[in-house]
């Protein structure tokens, strides 16, 4: 069986998603809505504030390890 119907809609997509600026996804990125959302987050405590959002990832896969590897089966 051929594969070029899935290799042609993947072009399909590709080209209909770089086609302009009309497909947005976000309507209120142009907005002051989102100029301030957007001055929130890349401010000067950017790092500090993407450690903080991250921080909880390393806890958690941590403490998941351990009870798949401690606890009996």
């Amino acid at each position: 069986m051929s594969r070029k119907p899935d290799s042609m809609k993947k072009a399909i997509i590709i080209l209909a998603s770089l086609a302009g600026p009309d497909l947005v996804a976000c309507p209120t990125c142009n907005t002051e809505t989102g100029i301030a959302v957007r001055a929130g987050i890349f401010n000067d405590a950017f790092l500090q504030t993407l450690g903080e959002v991250l921080a909880p990832f390393p806890v958690l896969a941590l403490g998941l390890f351990l009870v798949n590897r401690l606890l009996p089966d």
